[in-house]
């Protein structure tokens, strides 16, 4: 009998997400974009002001703060409201007026950079000295230093913010196209039992035993993509195209130079990654003809690389059980941090379970003047209570972050971000390996950590490398056809998971079903993030609390100094190649324990 996907007004509430947090009613949202509007118009008032005295660069720094916030508040509402479901029309015209009022405020706003760029030397320190409060702004003065070259005048950065909707059209359309418009229909059972298939099940159809169910959703899931390639190859030309054209408009040498510049890290910290990555990638093959061998079957396609070895039962978890499951996992973080992750996971901060257009996918988003909120789409499995772990390492991140630094210093970068989701993993796995007896399940969870290495490290690696080869595509005058980025695709496939796996044709175009395709340059930071993880976890769980306060201060510095001496601090170097090497080693010397069984 098929398992019908709800609408989201029949659904528990208490299991959604409380948007009223934000904006009791939608007229206070409506306000709010008046007010917006209004200030951002009036912010003109500093311009060509911003070098006269340090009293008028605080104000304007401090006015500058309060409408992002208030900006941030108000754009989240908008996302929200079109990401619990798609399909309605008012969300998405909300999203559409966020971006727009975000582009007016950013093109009201724009000339602060430029302006303070364009000061003699040593005028903003010779500020900072008349006015004590503008300490507070030290991080964005160094900021503004490194990248003085690279900011353009006053009027071409308003015109890039007035663009800036335009220039996040190829992201919108192959969303919504992806999200709202795509049909995948129903999958059948090896019991011929007929299931819908949607993004939300899709994973969870590929941890099944049933290889016909698992084969049926992996083609069933990629088909639509396959008969929309020449529009998603579209959209991610002109995603590609936008990146490459302004980063040669700001100096840069590459898009890849520009986007890691932006976030202070070299590119030799994608570099180092992408090396020891293929330094290990015995190791992956090893671990496919394992799974191979394990699984027993005569070819090894993708669908066979998520379900369980052993034939386990069907264990689920309800979401009270899984959020217990969470926050055991966690108590070596210490008392607080378990304090503040039980607010999370019991006054509504989440959106549970799925239901009929709905958003793909999990994230957590910070609000810094409310608290950070988290969707997803919970469905028991044991997966499911990862997911949650992760996203609710985000979460925490935000929480502290806001509780300790002022707006700015809170805004952690996304390269931060990841490790602070994936070492709760780490953690909740070690969880489950103390409290499991059972030799089968703990042989399943070593498998589960050897497939996170895999999803998490060389498969979003893969992905690094085929955006870096879009860009370069880009860069040497080309174009973003169908089949190029197929043929590219399947060569990384080829030359990642090796002749153990039969390569299907259709899914040579799971590349149109990525969308942080769209993030410029964002994948390869899981990775990272990752294997910085796994060491911080093993410290937590070697040293006890003196680590753990090491990383609860990690959490808290936020974004308050540049991401790689803020994890030099927690203990992790990753300017140097050895804590990737040590890391991928883990999966080197899990790959022979699970040979050996």
């Amino acid at each position: 009998m098929t398992q019908a996907i709800r609408a989201r007004s029949e659904q528990d509430p208490s299991l959604q997400w409380n948007l009223e947090d934000l904006y009791p009613t939608q007229a206070d949202w409506q306000r709010a974009a008046e007010e917006l509007t209004r200030d951002g118009k009036a912010f003109e008032r500093f311009r060509g002001k911003l070098g006269e005295d340090g009293k008028t660069l605080l104000e304007a720094l401090r006015t500058e703060d309060g409408i992002g916030r208030r900006l941030e508040r108000f754009y989240a509402y908008a996302m929200f409201r079109h990401d619990q479901d798609t399909q309605d029309p008012e969300g998405t015209e909300m999203v559409s007026k966020a971006q727009s009022l975000a582009a007016l405020i950013g093109e009201e706003t724009a000339f602060v950079v430029p302006e303070l760029v364009s000061l003699e030397d040593g005028r903003i320190a010779a500020l900072s000295a008349q006015e004590q409060g503008l300490e507070a702004y030290r991080h964005t003065f160094h900021r503004i230093e490194r990248m003085r070259r690279h900011v353009l005048s006053p009027s071409e950065e308003a015109l890039i913010a007035g663009f800036s909707p335009v220039l996040q059209g190829a992201h919108t359309v192959a969303g919504q196209l992806s999200n709202a418009d795509l049909d995948f229909g129903e999958v059948e059972d090896s019991a011929g039992e007929r299931l819908p298939l949607s993004h939300g099940r899709y994973g969870q159809y590929m941890m099944s035993r049933d290889r016909k169910l698992r084969q049926q959703a992996y083609l069933g899931i990629h088909a639509p993509y396959a008969a929309h390639r020449h529009t998603f190859a579209a959209t991610l030309d002109q995603q590609a195209r936008t990146s490459v054209t302004e980063a040669r408009v700001r100096s840069y040498g590459s898009a890849l130079e520009a986007a890691l510049d932006s976030r202070a890290l070299p590119p030799t910290v994608y570099e180092n990654l992408v090396a020891e990555v293929h330094a290990a990638l015995p190791d992956l093959r090893r671990y496919i003809a394992w799974r191979k061998e394990r699984l027993g079957v005569p070819e090894f396609h993708f669908y066979d690389i998520y379900p369980p070895i052993e034939d386990l039962p069907d264990e689920q978890r309800s979401w009270d059980e899984g959020s217990a499951a969470v926050k055991e996992a966690l108590r070596p973080l210490g008392a607080s941090y378990g304090e503040s992750l039980d607010r999370i996971l019991t006054r509504r901060y989440v959106d549970v379970l799925e239901n009929k257009g709905k958003r793909s996918g999990a994230y957590s988003m910070g609000v810094y003047d409310v608290h950070p909120y988290i969707l997803m789409t919970y469905t028991g499995t044991r997966d499911s209570v990862f997911t949650l772990a992760h996203e609710a390492g985000h979460a925490m991140h935000s929480m502290l972050a806001s509780s300790a630094q002022d707006y700015r210093g809170a805004q952690y970068p996304i390269f931060l971000a990841e490790i602070a989701s994936t070492c709760n993993e780490h953690l909740l796995l070690d969880h489950l390996l103390k409290v499991t007896q059972d030799e089968r399940v703990r042989l399943d969870l070593r498998d589960d950590l050897a497939q996170k290495f895999l999803s998490t490290v060389f498969r979003q690696t893969l992905f690094a490398e085929f955006e870096h080869s879009m860009h370069r595509r880009v860069e040497e005058g080309g174009a973003l056809t169908a089949e190029f980025l197929q043929e590219t695709y399947r060569e990384l496939l080829r030359t990642y998971y090796g002749p153990e796996l039969a390569i299907d044709d259709v899914g040579t175009y799971e590349w149109a079903r990525i969308p942080h395709f769209y993030m410029g340059y964002y994948v390869f930071q899981y990775a990272t993030g990752f294997i910085a993880a796994a060491a911080l976890s093993r410290e937590i769980l070697a040293q006890g609390a003196p680590a753990a306060e090491r990383y609860i201060s990690f959490l808290s510095e936020g974004g308050a100094d540049d991401p790689l001496p803020i994890l030099a601090r927690a203990g992790v170097d990753l300017t140097q190649r050895e804590p990737l090497r040590e890391g991928l080693q883990i999966f080197a010397r899990v790959v022979d324990e699970l040979a050996r069984n």
